[in-house]
């Protein structure tokens, strides 16, 4: 009997201590599960379609790039296991975006918070971002890989101490990112915060810098709890802007005697923006080098972009080998220069089967050394253009012994959208091109279509804005800013190109995707008298019912008097 008792007393100690575990976590679903805490809803259906589990939303990073930051090409659902096993539980939750790049956070509100106390986040990731192995036509042969670092891929936990549902929120304390690839299992971050409101938000942010063939996060085990260093953002006090994307340009190089135009390969050249500095398609490059892969170029390899003039243009043929007219100088010129640093690799825009391909980052590159230089701040993708968009600045000419600088401007109409000025394509008047320097204008001027281009002259050495805004009926080819670091003496030539009826692509809020529960409302038939009255047929028979029943007691006591 005795041995009973402490059997059961051990039991109840059991569940009360399991009871207080379940208690401490704060988050109403931490685990990322069903079951009692109810399915998985649905927010999005198709070929990505999106599944949270209860009490958690999500957000997607605006789009920028054919391949990047796709939250169209995103699926967020349930993982039961395997690969990788659940860390706690029956589910982790999957966030995939095979062939694309997402920069996503799933986010959980948490109410009834005291002002004033200190919170603990923490959470396991685990990501697989890799290239399935394929054949020489490009065609895949297999169907795992192990996960790459050169993806990029890495998470991070954060809590907004204010309830606040946008990742980019200065506020945000931030866990350091970590890259928990496959091999090393599930891996956890952790950060703390003193809350600030009554309601906080923690948040699981995942994104990656390059595409793969099969690029999954995925997140379990999420605890939040009273304690831990607190503390804020010192960000939250003094926000920087972020520095905006630098892309490196191209300056063309001239022809030769022949006629041939063969560029020398700098540091941030891409063969897109090779091509597209020179006019010409990026397959073009490719034919007339024998490249078979865009992505590997090296520093001071020689490249033809265009043929001698002998050889004719028509001898280029999308996807095959060079002519006999231009293999003796690709055999010249096409091999690189193993003395000179490689190249980083650039972007494709081949289809999803291919190799991992770095992604523009927020973070300056090393591009080529060409003073003075402009580089653009944010472009306005109007029509399809290649992945490595380079805007071009003509270093004009150089005046040793001034201590000045000028600017000339330029606006054309840019009636095939290739933000090349080319023959035909005329100047554009009713354009408004300004020069500021930080928050002071240093000047401003309104095209007229025939004195083009125009000189800012006098201006002095430093880093200057030029901005653009397109005339009525038209939109901006080319970025409509771009940035300027103007040296003594020198002359910047500048161009804006716009085209009739272009529409500039606004850029979303930070907050784009706010959770909005889906509900089909469905008209009402209309009922018929008959439907009507059967609806209604209970309270008539409960009537009826009653009074038969008021009558027969009534008629029961009048008997009884007699």
């Amino acid at each position: 009997m005795l041995k009973l008792r402490i059997f059961v007393l051990m039991v109840v100690l059991l569940s009360l201590v399991s009871s207080v575990r379940a208690q401490d976590n704060l988050l109403p679903n931490g685990g990322l599960e069903e079951d009692s805490f109810g399915q998985y809803t649905g927010r999005r259906s198709g070929d990505f379609p999106i599944y949270l589990p209860n009490g958690w939303s999500y957000w997607f990073a605006a789009q920028n790039g054919e391949r990047y930051n796709r939250g169209d090409r995103t699926a967020i659902r349930p993982h039961p296991g395997p690969g990788p096993s659940v860390k706690e539980g029956r589910r982790a939750l999957n966030i995939d975006c095979g062939f694309f790049t997402c920069t996503a956070a799933v986010f959980s509100q948490v109410n009834n918070i005291t002002v004033g106390a200190n919170l603990q986040l923490s959470a396991f990731a685990q990501v697989k971002a890799c290239n399935l192995q394929k054949n020489a036509q490009g065609q895949i042969i297999a169907d795992n890989c192990g996960s790459a670092i050169e993806s990029g891929a890495q998470t991070r936990v954060g809590i907004d101490p204010n309830g606040g549902t946008d990742p980019n929120d200065v506020d945000v304390v931030w866990s350091a990112f970590i890259a928990p690839h496959e091999q090393g299992g599930w891996q956890q971050m952790s950060t703390s915060v003193t809350a600030t409101g009554t309601t906080i938000t923690v948040f699981l942010y995942s994104t990656q810098s390059s595409f793969a063939d099969i690029n999954k996060t995925y997140w379990d085990e999420v605890r939040l709890v009273v304690g831990g260093t607190g503390g804020a953002n010192p960000a939250a006090a003094t926000a920087v802007p972020t520095a905006p994307p630098f892309v490196a340009f191209v300056v063309p190089q001239g022809a030769q005697a022949d006629g041939s135009i063969i560029h020398t390969v700098q540091t941030g050249d891409t063969v897109d923006s090779i091509a597209y500095a020179y006019g010409v398609s990026r397959q073009q490059i490719l034919d007339l080098n024998g490249i078979r892969d865009g992505r590997i170029i090296t520093v001071g390899q020689r490249l033809i972009v265009k043929p001698p003039e002998s050889a004719g243009s028509g001898s280029i043929s999308a996807g095959g080998p060079p002519d006999e007219a231009t293999a003796e100088v690709t055999a010249e010129v096409g091999v690189p220069d193993t003395t000179a640093e490689a190249a980083p690799n650039e972007p494709t825009t081949e289809p999803p089967a291919v190799a991992v391909s770095p992604a523009p980052t927020e973070q300056p590159q090393e591009a080529a050394a060409v003073e003075p230089s402009a580089t653009p701040l944010t472009p306005i993708p109007t029509v399809a253009l290649p992945t490595a968009p380079v805007v071009v600045a003509d270093a004009g000419s150089i005046d040793p012994v001034s201590t000045n600088g000028t600017v000339c401007v330029t606006f054309f109409d840019d009636a095939d959208q290739n933000r090349l000025q080319e023959q035909g394509e005329a100047l554009l008047a009713g354009g408004t091109i300004s020069i500021l320097q930080g928050a002071n204008a240093a000047g401003s001027y309104q095209t007229d279509g025939v004195s083009e281009p125009h000189c800012f002259e006098s201006l002095a050495a430093g880093d200057y804005v030029a901005a653009a805004v397109a005339p009525d009926g038209f939109g901006l080819t080319t970025p409509d800013q771009l940035r300027l670091r103007l040296n003594p003496g020198a002359t910047i030539n500048i161009t804006f190109g716009a085209a009739q009826g272009v529409q500039p692509i606004v850029p979303p809020p930070a907050d784009a995707n706010p959770v909005v529960e889906e509900v089909t409302q469905q008209a009402e038939p209309q009922r018929t008298l008959a439907d009507q009255l059967m609806s209604v047929s209970g309270l008539i028979v409960f009537g009826l019912a009653a009074v038969v029943l008021v009558g027969g007691v009534g008629l029961a006591l009048l008997l009884r008097r007699r």
